[in-house]
């Protein structure tokens, strides 16, 4: 089997989920070819296209980006030629514009299955012009394809606002449980050491994007009054975008940016996880777990998030330490990290969470990846 695998943009989840993909295909013996963009890549993804050609697979750069651009006839273009060279077996596109390009390219071509990863629906956190466009873009494309949802809530809106689609199984984001794993005090203490934050003292992080869907002012405004009660209290931000002067001015505002720190990019992510006594989320919109929530619990921090449309199932996973609210309350947020606090301030010696077992049982990458395989075995026989 030959597959080929179409991804915009290279960082980030839809990265992360493309990444451990193609590793599990190949140590399956799956031949892989990969069609990528360089225009938003991540560190991994010069090492992603060396892995695939040292197996021997074929690889494209789109260059292209995530909105609608007429770099997009270019890429168009160059992946039907792609795609006639390769002549893959299966193709698999991961998020918005891989998914429209590969399918309006192949709208023709039935006998070749086509999967869709869409990895969160724009609409489903945001209204207006845009938001209308890509709805109708996705229903317009709906029919072509088998479509992997990755929570229930995607699936919803894609059966409610995008009507009529072949739908595969839904199939959660994994996490490579092997390599995360909880820190011993000793390994806590040198991971703080490596990043550069404070040795003692409660570190709470978050990571992701500084972009609308993350909400990163809601966890800037949700520490604030915390900060005045506890003057060991830090919050680390791990990421990049658009909003972070906005949040920055906010922190220098409130007098408190000496305990707002901020970490860049971090390839290895393990030491920003085991440097931390728990972990925040204050998304907007995702189509499932993401892929931080899921490493921060596979180390088996505690957790504070909000229950944003993707995540609405995380309660039934029964987590021992987890604090819930509603996208955007800003007190029940900081409600939640006092909760959190004050957990840790009582033990000092580690809070010891059923995390870690249950995301084991549920997300590891042989239980989540292992259904893809057999989808596209299934169509190819079928």
């Amino acid at each position: 089997m030959k597959v080929l695998i179409v991804v915009e943009p290279g960082f980030a989840g839809v990265f992360r989920q493309v990444e451990g993909l193609v590793h599990y295909l190949h140590r399956h013996g799956i031949s892989v070819a990969l069609a990528y963009s360089d225009r938003r890549p991540s560190p991994g993804l010069p090492i992603l296209i060396k892995e695939v050609e040292q197996h021997g697979g074929k690889v494209l750069n789109l260059r292209t980006i995530n909105r609608p651009t007429l770099s997009d006839l270019s890429a168009a273009w160059k992946l039907a030629r792609f795609i006639a060279m390769v002549r893959p077996d299966v193709i698999h596109a991961h998020s918005s514009k891989a998914g429209a390009l590969v399918r309006i390219l192949t709208k023709s071509t039935p006998k070749r299955p086509v999967f869709y990863t869409p990895n969160a629906y724009y609409g489903m956190g945001r209204t207006g012009l845009l938001a209308g466009f890509f709805d109708l873009l996705e229903r317009f494309l709906a029919p072509r394809g088998i479509t992997i949802n990755i929570s229930e809530d995607e699936a919803h809106f894609a059966r409610a606002v995008l009507g009529s689609m072949r739908r595969g199984p839904i199939i959660p984001n994994p996490v490579l449980v092997e390599h995360f794993l909880p820190a011993s005090p000793a390994e806590k203490k040198a991971a703080r050491r490596v990043l550069g934050l404070p040795e003692k003292g409660i570190i709470i992080g978050t990571s992701g994007r500084l972009v609308f869907q993350k909400d990163p002012m809601t966890a800037i405004k949700a520490f604030e009054p915390l900060f005045k009660e506890n003057a060991n209290l830090f919050f680390v931000d791990l990421g990049e975008g658009g909003l972070r002067e906005d949040l920055d001015e906010e922190a220098r505002e409130k007098r408190i940016e000496d305990r707002v720190l901020r970490l860049n990019y971090l390839e290895e992510t393990l030491p920003f996880y085991q440097a931390l006594d728990g972990f925040l989320l204050t998304s907007r919109y995702e189509a499932g777990i993401p892929f931080v929530l899921l490493e921060a619990t596979s180390c088996g921090l505690p957790i504070v998030t909000t229950l944003p449309p993707g995540m609405t199932m995380l309660p039934s996973l029964g987590l021992s330490h987890c604090w819930t609210a509603e996208v955007g309350d800003v007190e029940a947020v900081s409600q939640g990290l006092a909760a959190l606090i004050a957990q840790i301030q009582s033990h000092p010696e580690g809070i010891s969470t059923n995390h870690r077992s249950l995301i084991e049982k549920r997300f590891s990458h042989e239980v989540c990846y292992a259904p893809v395989l057999a989808e596209y075995r299934k169509d190819l026989e079928g």
